[in-house]
């Protein structure tokens, strides 16, 4: 998903077709309640249509990219996430914590950790 909307984005396509699970959706609908996308659409139980969203014909979405991958998973824990968000300049993490998907700040505020998805900035 994450190699998909990227390419997406420099290739300047205004929606990019992806497989539809469960952990898609939810990434989507956290990037959708931040402002990052235009929206996605359901299309059916196979696919997913997501709409990128440019400013100024430059995209929102600079940079995205996985963290965690299965040879190498990173965990951190809500006090280290405090470090990470006084030296963050830019952008923010998607972690998967036993709250549900959180951006950095909410699991911060909610004193929970999680494995690390996707860094997006």
């Amino acid at each position: 998903m994450v190699s998909i909307i990227k390419v997406g984005y420099n290739a300047r396509h205004l929606q990019v077709t992806i497989q539809n699970s469960k952990i898609c959706a939810n990434v989507l609908n956290t990037l959708y309640r931040l402002g990052y996308i235009r929206g996605y659409i359901i299309k059916d139980k196979k696919s997913i249509i997501v709409l990128l969203k440019y400013i100024n014909n430059k995209p929102v979405i600079r940079n995205i990219g996985v963290v965690s991958t299965p040879g190498r998973r990173m965990y951190l824990n809500w006090c280290k996430l405090n470090g990470i968000l006084k030296k963050k300049d830019s952008g923010f993490l998607i972690l998967s914590t036993s709250k549900g998907l959180l951006t950095d700040e909410e699991s911060f505020f909610l004193k929970t950790g999680g494995e690390v998805l996707i860094k997006i900035s």
